[in-house]
């Protein structure tokens, strides 16, 4: 092989003058070729060249850096390129200037540098980012020695822009300090799409790539034996855009619920109720790590499970020691069990210790627990912060083995409380553009219980990618797993001063699954903003106005915490039948018959996705022009006036009227008394057409 230089090599790529290009390259075995024949490569010769060749257009080089992901400073000037030397010999130079985000950014030469530093688009990949002005201004992509799966990054601007095709890939926002050209030092948000965790995405584009080629979108040119390519981005966004919707990764990955109806993610909370409901789990212990670890391995990729230790002062309570249950059974002499926590958990009391031994019917009964004006319901009962042991069963039970108080029976329970132990819990942080955060909390310590509380549990879960599939998402959202009362002290402990400045409003999530009417508990004075989106939510979700909402007086879950005087957290609850109020709730007849798969848990997902777009859609609105707008010539006002078109027009108008820059959006519905499920489309659809912008 006859050697070229690399200022040949450099001199010999095809490139148009007064064009756009975008350069990624891997000068590695250029720089090793040029030692190999007596001389040094020199990158700055190398970009010498090839802007003598562009003329009067654009070269652009990315200098990308991930490390704020990891919420570590970005310096405009100081943090390097992770994406090569050429980048960082053009961030070195001063006819070079670099574009603001701090995870994908690019060193810019020529005639539109200065428009594209300007741009600080917090959205890494959307159609005010880079990659977009690379796309509609037909940039060519030269590629020098690097694979396409290493470096074609316009797949995921095309990803962004196609989302509603892309179920395996999220918009996560990212926070951290920002120093900019000037120094100035600022915390800050950007966002980049990533992919779920929990979902096994396949990254390999070499059929797409091979599509590319045979379209006649990638051009190759070898020189030294290394491969030189020229990609047509926007002839390319085309291809990559189909391949997107038709892909072998969209069949493989398909996640459920982003973009799945209530009822299809019902369908799958109910999956999630049934595969978690045999677990034992407790305040701590083995069963909650498990219950954890499933919502984290098939469903919430990024839940940071935490722990906390045992026997632990918090506040004024202490943590209980780790409980852990392997065996527990009552059997007579003969060897016949009698009860058997195999059967359902709620048969032994929560917490209770060690034990094996022999007594007469007459001392057992002491231990045991029944409902008597429920005689074939196993209650469910703990001992958490006192040592004792006991078995539930039902009444019926009880009552015939009370014929033979003389009998004997073997009683074995094979526990261990650990002082040394852990409590968990799991934690997600779902980032927005706001560093206000929006609490949704549901506890995880229920054995053998559906609507009490696996339904808060399973519907969590799903609210939550609900809430990843927000494009545009302006809230932080504080989504966490927690043994109740306990579990929320412990979280207060560990937060409760940023949770204190920053808690928006938050939602406890309980008794989700069943047929009751919707209801809520009320914060303390019932005048938070959680109160108030959660009020207008349930009147409009209800049928007929059929809902109930208490006060604070009727609480019992973790409000009692997060509403404590030196708390006063903006929280309330959202419940289908509130906890005591149903006969079932707390007995071995709260099991998974009693769902309501196809109007419980669809209506209460309904009830919070409600809440959660109310949230993203408050903002106080002003119409743009003076007096009432012309909407006829916008297409939003029927041609031929009839009595039933007129009254969306009269719906619309009416909202306009009320948009003066003073009044939030939720404030107009309630003066209006309409729903906000039926404003926000329409603002919507003037802020697509300018009617009406955003204070």
């Amino acid at each position: 092989m006859e050697y070229t230089s690399y200022k040949d090599l450099a001199n010999n790529l095809y490139i148009e003058k007064d064009s756009i290009i975008l350069i990624s390259s891997d000068i590695t075995r250029l720089a090793y070729l040029a030692l190999e024949n007596n001389e040094i490569f020199n990158t700055d010769k190398f970009l010498d060249i090839i802007i003598d060749k562009i003329g009067d257009g654009t070269i652009v080089i990315p200098t990308y850096n991930w490390d704020f992901c990891k919420g570590k400073t970005f310096d405009y000037n100081k943090t390097p390129s992770k994406t090569g030397v050429l980048g960082n010999t053009a961030l070195k130079r001063k006819d070079f200037k670099r574009t603001k985000h701090p995870i994908y950014s690019f060193a810019v030469y020529g005639k539109d540098k200065d428009y594209l530093c300007s741009l600080d688009n917090v959205f890494a990949f959307d159609e005010n980012s880079v990659f977009a002005y690379l796309d509609k201004n037909h940039a060519i992509n030269i590629v020098i020695d690097v694979h396409f799966n290493n470096h074609y990054t316009i797949c995921h601007y095309v990803e962004q822009i196609y989302c509603d095709k892309v179920p395996y890939r999220y918009n996560k926002f990212f926070r951290a300090d920002y120093i900019d050209e000037l120094g100035n030092k600022e915390y800050k948000t950007y966002q980049m799409s990533v992919r779920y965790l929990e979902k096994d995405v396949q990254g390999d584009a070499s059929q797409l790539y091979n599509e590319l080629k045979q379209n006649n979108i990638i051009k190759e040119q070898y020189i030294n034996d290394i491969l030189i390519e020229y990609i047509d981005i926007h002839k390319s966004v085309e291809i990559i855009a189909k391949d997107i919707i038709g892909n072998k990764a969209i069949k493989q990955v398909q996640y459920k619920g982003q973009y799945d109806s209530p009822i299809t993610q019902a369908e799958t909370a109910y999956n999630i109720m049934k595969d978690l409901f045999h677990i034992p789990r407790s305040l701590s212990g083995q069963g909650v790590r498990d219950s954890l670890e499933y919502i984290k391995n098939n469903h919430l990729g990024e839940l940071n499970i935490k722990s906390f230790p045992a026997n632990t002062k918090v506040y004024d309570w202490t943590t209980p020691a780790e409980w852990n249950i392997s065996e527990a059974y009552i059997e007579d002499l003969q060897g016949n069990k009698i009860i058997d926590i195999s059967q359902n958990y709620l048969h032994l009391v929560g917490y209770s210790e060690p034990v094996d031994t022999i007594m007469p019917f007459s001392q057992l009964d002491n231990r045991l627990h029944s409902i008597e004006n429920d005689p074939d319901a196993i209650p469910y009962v703990t001992s958490y912060y006192n040592k004792y042991w006991g078995f539930c069963l039902t009444h019926n039970m009880r009552e015939e083995l009370r014929k033979e108080p003389d009998k004997k029976y073997h009683v074995v329970i094979k526990s261990e409380l650990n002082n040394n132990g852990i409590l968990n819990y799991g934690e997600l942080i779902i980032n927005g553009i706001s560093q206000e955060e929006i609490l949704i909390s549901t506890y995880i310590c229920h054995p053998n219980l559906a609507n009490d509380n696996l339904s808060g549990v399973a519907t969590t879960i799903e609210i939550a990618k609900y809430i990843y599939a927000l494009p545009n998402r302006y809230y932080t959202y504080r989504i966490i797993f927690i043994p109740e009362t306990i579990g929320s002290l412990i979280y207060l402990y560990e937060n409760i001063k940023h949770m204190q400045k920053y808690t928006k409003a938050g939602f406890i999530l309980s008794c989700l699954a069943d047929n009751g009417t919707y209801s809520r508990i009320c914060s303390p004075y019932n005048d938070t903003y959680a109160d108030k989106i959660a009020n207008h939510t349930i009147k409009y979700i209800s049928d007929n106005n059929n809902y109930r909402e208490y006060s604070f007086f009727e609480r019992g879950s973790d409000e009692r915490q997060f509403c404590a005087p030196l708390v006063n957290l903006p929280i309330t609850v959202l419940c289908r039948s509130k906890f005591g109020s149903f006969k079932e709730y707390h007995t071995s007849k709260d099991n998974l018959d009693f769902i309501a798969k196809n109007n419980g848990l669809v209506g209460s997902l309904n009830y919070v996705f409600m809440c959660i777009d109310i949230l993203e859609n408050d903002f106080i609105y002003q119409v743009n022009m003076v007096g009432e707008p012309q909407l006829g010539k916008y297409g939003l006002y029927p041609t031929i006036s009839k009595h039933e078109s007129s009254s969306h027009t009269r719906y619309m108008t009416t909202i306009i009227a009320y948009l003066n820059g003073k009044n939030s959006l939720l404030d107009i519905a309630n003066i209006l008394g309409f729903s906000m499920k039926d404003i926000i489309p329409i603002i919507n659809t003037l802020l697509q057409y300018n009617i009406i912008k955003r204070v």
